[in-house]
């Protein structure tokens, strides 16, 4: 059935989003310009005569996304929110409620395919929602509104208008582009553990909405740099814990070098792997892969889980100036070793045939499988003894042979 509007009510059923309505609009301003040249000599039905229409398209959804998918990254098991160490819980690329509004829960899991559809669902909502909200959102470019899409992922999507945004709801309500990218800046939590991965966050959707490219913008990107090798990375001894977790804390001790390297001085003193450990203990314990993630993530690290670690892998992270926390099997004979694994921080490879490790328990007999003692900080360690128990598989009973190819490790990146 069709709906007949009056002549007089078009203004009401006006969108501005809407671009068969926006190219009636014009239509009609054309046809005042052609009856009185001077009519749209100033004001603001000028800006929009002289404003091209952009062709309907999926063009700032598919920017939104891939910005939102480089921020979030995917993960398959639902995690808690770093500031409280529970709800919301976040799940595929960083959702935390599905399409129907169900909240995430603890204990859910996703897939790539439904994690992607769910991004793509929450990416027009948000779309729709800020055309909706924001006035000015049909003079906006695709870059201007993948960068909005994304801030609205990230902090809400009805941002415009609300308590909180006002120096931004100016600027954007005003056309004030210039101003935007600084004012994006304002968003990020001062004063918080997440405060530098959101100031990273805010000025690549500024540079984006700047003008930046169509490609994924970098920020002022810094000259090659040159890293020692070994790296000099400051090493915990999971013994000297102050905690109740010392025998089985070398995770945690591994990967609070990795932090306190990364993000120098966010971990304090001699311990400071025992305060590492209280962050992965809000997230699961401290022998969970999971938990490790999410604390490391709460830091604003960006890292992954690899099961496909070798030794080529590994010198590309140290000539990049990253420490590489990884497990090896360290007890039983190097031809047959057992157990279930511990782990070190990988922090250089100056020589061909060895590595350099902080081990928290202290240095290892590579050999044997014995731990010789407890000063295990700026070990030189056999690439060729160290591999066969790094990179191996399970062959039952607490065994594991030689897998090439197959070491497990925590990679990060700058």
């Amino acid at each position: 059935m069709t709906t007949i509007i009056a002549n007089e009510q078009y203004v009401r059923f006006y969108s501005p989003d809407n671009e068969q309505h926006r190219r009636w609009l014009l239509a009609v301003l054309d046809h005042v310009v052609a009856t009185d040249p001077l009519a749209l000599s100033r004001g603001p039905l000028r800006d929009l005569w002289t404003t091209p229409v952009e062709e309907a398209s999926a063009s700032d959804i598919a920017l939104a996304t891939a910005l939102i998918r480089d921020f979030e990254g995917f993960e398959e098991a639902a995690y808690p929110d770093p500031k409280t160490g529970g709800a919301p819980w976040t799940i595929g690329w960083g959702a935390t409620s599905y399409a129907d509004g169900r909240p995430v829960r603890r204990g859910d899991r996703i897939s790539r395919a439904d994690g992607d559809r769910l991004l793509d669902d929450w990416v027009k909502r948000i779309r729709t929602v800020q055309s909706v909200r924001i006035p000015t959102w049909h003079r906006m470019n695709a870059q201007q509104r993948a960068a909005l899409i994304s801030f609205a992922y990230n902090l809400g999507e009805s941002w415009y208008g609300s308590k909180g945004f006002s120096t931004l709801t100016a600027l954007v309500g005003a056309s004030n582009w210039a101003a935007v990218p600084k004012a994006l800046e304002l968003y990020r939590d001062p004063g918080t553990d997440v405060e530098e991965g959101l100031l990273r966050r805010r000025r690549i959707e500024g540079a984006f909405f700047a003008g930046g490219t169509a490609e994924l913008p970098a920020v002022a990107p810094a000259p090659p740099k040159a890293f020692p090798n070994p790296l000099q990375v400051r090493p915990y001894l999971q013994l000297d814990s102050e905690t109740d977790q010392a025998a089985r804390m070398c995770f945690s001790s591994a990967c609070a070098m990795l932090v306190e390297y990364m993000k120098p001085g966010t971990l304090k003193g001699p311990n400071g792997d025992d305060q590492y450990l209280k962050t992965v203990e809000r997230f699961g314990d401290t022998t969970s892969v999971a938990a490790q993630m999410a604390a490391l993530k709460h830091y604003g690290l960006r890292v992954e889980f690899s099961e496909r670690a070798d030794f080529e892998l590994v010198s590309r992270q140290i000539k990049e100036g990253i420490p590489v926390p990884a497990p090896y099997i360290h007890r039983g004979d190097v031809s047959a070793p057992t157990g279930f694994g511990h782990w070190l921080t990988i922090i250089g490879d100056p020589e061909p045939l060895s590595i350099v490790v902080n081990d928290p328990l202290g240095e290892p007999d590579l050999i044997s499988g014995a731990t010789l003692n407890g000063r295990g900080a700026g070990l030189t360690l056999s690439k060729k003894n160290f591999g066969r128990r790094w990179m191996v598989e399970p062959i039952g009973g607490g065994r594991w042979r030689y897998a090439p190819g197959k070491g497990w490790a925590i990679i990060a990146s700058r």
